[in-house]
């Protein structure tokens, strides 16, 4: 007769959440992981690259501002500015990095590991969620900078990116390497960015989840003793709320600015969108289809960042209606005490901001959508003006 074999689950950590885009950030070296030469000439080289990448994109720029060209101006701008806005994002990072690495060791702290086995399925429902949306989103961008890439095949354009110098065939080729590369570096590096603070957010709001969980559904097991176990139990739910409360600290000390960063950047990419989307020739052509896909991937990552983070502090407000629904009419002074504690502090909801004064939520997102039509309204009347002219 066989004996049964004693099955062992193995719990998968919650720092899975972001296990897609942190093997993104490693790939392209600005993960702070151990130092090493060959992550150091990485580092070096790529970052060589993205700079002349970048000057080349003002220089451009500032040419076209001098010649008046609106429409060739939006048409740069909607893309550059991205570059642009993941470039100091990238930078602001490296100023981050102590912090950013403390947040992460804290991810599977034991607090965040003391729940009950039948709460598992909220940890498998955030890594779930969390990686779906951020292959989804980094394989719409991928496809996005394929299209862009390949505008020669498709434009009169000679280059993906192009430019008013003259340039012989080695400068060509040279330019269009960089020009690949840099286009894909940095806009994985920046989307890589938020969908971490996608995945960081999706853990706290589950971890509220599990919370309120908890307190609504506690039963104790001896009656007898019952203040203690239950005083031993809200004494973990408070360290808990407190671990949450600090974790959210943590991802806002990290990534403010970087989202104001994000801000203002989709603000100029989805004006300058715009722009080139009602003043498309063809509407059944490859670069429409580049321009609505371009106008999605800005609309939906900033989106889903404001979305997350708005459920994030109506999550954090549950947890007083949690705490109110606790079976407490027959507990004791002090256990109702503590119960009060908990319900106070949740009352004081917990949020995200960009630049530390931008509460995000989708009211936020719709800032960023009315301040983008602004600027598109500003560009449409001095387009309109110059060929009345």
């Amino acid at each position: 007769m066989l004996k049964s074999k004693k099955t062992v689950k193995f719990h998968k950590s919650w720092r899975k959440s972001i296990s897609a885009t942190e093997a993104i950030l490693k790939l392209t070296g600005v993960w702070p992981d151990k130092n090493s030469i060959s992550r150091w000439i990485k580092i070096v080289t790529f970052t060589l690259i993205a700079g002349i990448f970048d000057i080349s994109i003002i220089m451009e720029l500032r040419n076209l501002l001098k010649t008046q060209d609106y429409e060739a101006l939006s048409t740069h701008l909607s893309t550059f500015g991205l570059y642009i806005g993941y470039t100091v994002k990238t930078i602001i990072f490296q100023f981050k990095k102590k912090a950013f690495k403390e947040m992460i060791e804290s991810i599977d702290q034991p607090l965040f590991e003391d729940y009950q086995p039948e709460m598992e399925p909220n940890k498998d429902e955030c890594i779930r969620v969390s990686n779906g949306i951020s292959k989804f989103y980094i394989s719409c961008v991928a496809a996005s900078i394929f299209l862009y890439l390949n505008k020669p095949l498709y434009t009169d354009l000679p280059l993906p990116i192009s430019f008013s110098y003259e340039l012989n065939t080695v400068t060509f080729i040279l330019v269009l390497i960089m020009q690949c590369f840099s286009c894909y570096y940095l806009v994985m590096i920046g989307i890589s960015f938020d969908m971490i603070i996608v995945g960081l957010i999706n853990i706290a709001t589950a971890q509220l989840d599990i919370l309120g969980e908890a307190i609504m559904s506690f039963q104790p097991k001896n009656p007898n003793p019952l203040e203690e176990e239950e005083q031993a139990f809200l004494i973990k739910c408070a360290r808990k709320h407190q671990a949450v409360i600090r974790f959210v600290g943590q991802i806002e000390n990290v990534f403010t600015f970087i989202f104001l960063v994000q801000c203002l950047a989709s603000v100029t990419s989805i004006c300058n969108g715009a722009f080139q989307l009602t003043h498309a020739k063809e509407l059944l052509s490859i670069q429409a289809l580049f321009n609505f896909a371009f106008m999605f991937d800005v609309l939906f990552e900033i989106g889903t960042i404001c979305w997350f983070a708005g459920l994030l502090t109506l999550k954090s407000v549950e947890i007083s209606d949690a705490c109110y629904n606790y079976n407490w009419l027959n507990s004791s002074t002090r256990t109702k005490r503590m119960l009060l504690i908990i319900l106070l502090r949740s009352q004081r909801p917990m949020y995200v901001t960009a630049g530390t004064f931008i509460r995000l939520s989708m009211s936020s997102f719709l800032t960023v959508i009315k301040t983008a039509y602004s600027y598109f309204a500003l560009m449409q009347s001095l387009y309109d003006k110059k060929n009345d002219a």
